[in-house]
């Protein structure tokens, strides 16, 4: 599928959420509209045509993730759906303003208010003619040019709603690691070398491709109850955007515990006060810098430590790891990266492992497989070596544990249309787990992209928010979805 072909997957979801609000005791439901509104036959109608076309949603959104011009058909398709589903709910908010107008209007001037229903009985009926007309054209299009038909959700029957995320998700990632033992052992045999045998402040790298698992290998290491040894242990996101200042800030608030604003000069000051007493062991987790300027500001900064301080720095570039073996702390051996040696550089996992990873998450404590470890071990050989894959996956195939499902899965061949390489390769696997997601929720994946990596949300809030963008409903809040979710 083509980058641009996202939008028509993305607008099933769209539009299965504004139809939701007419049938699912939403805002819009039809029961209570039809009642409070003068246009009853109207809404029913309009109504029962979108809850025919939501039926098919399913299979357009099915049938547009084929590749080439077949595939593009349906995503048109689906992109015009999401534009009459938004016709027919600016209808029923100017319905409902209407209404409020109404009420408000007949305490304050009779003579208005009547004019304005008169106005309103005049252009009402156009406009919902008019969305009326267009449902039609897109129902036809659908059902007859298309051949659209309703569509089962995926083994709804078998689902399993003791998914691996729900089970697993407050240890899996920092003990339910999968195939990187040799790696941690190293990382703590370097973390918990003597002080006498090592005065300096060492940096540890862990290089590796993105979704290759090194900040679940740095959870797993930072988890670990041997490298309590540690005076502190702070872990910090660092974002592709470095800002020297919020990481030393970062740093400062985790050793004490409170927000504080400070300038460069303060910042120092008490980075200095607060680290040249302690043993400290700092994660920097996703490090892109490669400006050897600022990564030996960064240095500066964490200099101070008492020795046998240790640094762990996750990065995808192995650049960043030869700019932090350069400089003037680096050659006073103040603060320098391990041997070269000693670096961890992550390769891909064996099949076996992902498969592994897909079981936990499929499956959870249940060891009952359901004759599905065939396929499963299929669909792994395909996950390209990488954790992130896998896991994705893993989590898609809990909702869908069936034979036919997981085949689609396994024969299902995403192009995205980006250049070749491993980003390419990483993120159309990837897409799988996105394309077997439940059509709901896609909108609230989605609207995640709009936080950048490592900010913490609170998760009441996002519900909220997702509530108020109609991504979820009152009855989906209500089953506790939206948490699991």
């Amino acid at each position: 599928m083509a980058m641009s072909g996202l939008g028509g997957v993305i607008a099933g979801a769209v539009a299965k959420q504004i139809v939701g609000k007419l049938f699912a005791g939403g805002e819009y439901a039809a029961a209570e509209i039809t009642l409070q509104w003068r246009y009853r036959e109207d809404v029913l109608e309009m109504a029962e045509k979108m809850k025919d076309l939501e039926a098919v949603l399913g299979d357009a959104d099915e049938r547009s993730r084929r590749g080439g011009e077949g595939g593009r058909v349906f995503q048109r398709w689906l992109t015009k759906f999401k534009r009459v589903a938004y016709d027919v709910e600016d209808v029923l908010d100017e319905l409902d303003a209407n209404e409020l107008i109404s009420k408000t209007q007949s305490k304050v001037n009779l003579c208005f208010s009547r004019n304005n229903q008169f106005l309103q009985r005049i252009t009402m009926p156009h406009k919902m003619k008019k969305v009326t007309k267009k449902i039609d054209e897109i129902e036809k299009e659908g059902r007859r040019r298309l051949s659209l038909v309703p569509l089962e959700s995926r083994g709804e029957g078998n689902r399993n709603n003791e998914t691996f995320a729900a089970n697993w998700n407050g240890h899996g990632m920092k003990t339910g690691m999968v195939g990187r033992g040799v790696e941690k052992e190293k990382i703590i045999s370097l973390l918990l070398t003597s002080e006498e045998a090592n005065k300096d402040i060492s940096i540890i790298p862990v290089v590796g491709l993105g979704g290759i698992g090194k900040t679940t290998l740095a959870e797993s290491v930072f988890a670990d109850k041997r490298v309590g040894v540690f005076d502190i242990s702070i872990w910090v996101n660092v974002s592709k955007q470095f800002d020297l200042h919020k990481i030393g800030s970062a740093i400062l608030r985790s050793i004490m515990n409170s927000t504080i604003n400070l300038d460069n000069c303060d910042l120092q000051f008490h980075l200095k006060k607060e680290l040249s007493t302690r043993r400290y062991l700092i994660v920097l987790d996703d490090l892109w810098e490669e400006d050897g300027d600022n990564l030996e500001r960064l240095k500066e900064m964490l200099q101070h430590g008492h020795k046998g301080s240790r640094i762990i720095v996750t990065t995808r570039n192995l650049r960043v790891v030869q700019q932090l073996r350069t400089g003037f702390l680096t050659n006073e051996r103040k603060i320098v990266p391990v041997p070269e040696s000693d670096i961890i550089d992550l390769g891909v996992l064996e099949p076996g492992d992902c498969w592994e990873l897909i079981k936990r998450r499929a499956f959870g404590p249940d060891d009952d497989h359901s004759g599905l470890e065939e396929i499963g071990k299929q669909i792994a050989a395909k996950c390209g070596g990488l954790p992130l894959v896998a896991n994705a996956l893993g989590q898609v195939m809990s909702d869908i544990k069936t034979a036919g499902a997981w085949e689609d899965i396994r024969d299902t061949k995403v192009d995205l249309g980006l250049r070749e390489g491993h980003q390419k390769e990483t993120l159309e696997r990837l897409m799988l787990s996105y394309y077997y997601m439940k059509l709901e929720f896609k909108m609230c994946f989605t609207y995640l992209a709009a936080f950048p990596k490592g900010f913490v949300m609170d998760r009441n809030r996002l519900i909220q928010q997702w509530n108020a963008l109609g991504y979820i409903c009152p009855a989906t809040m209500a089953k506790g979805v939206s948490t699991t979710f």
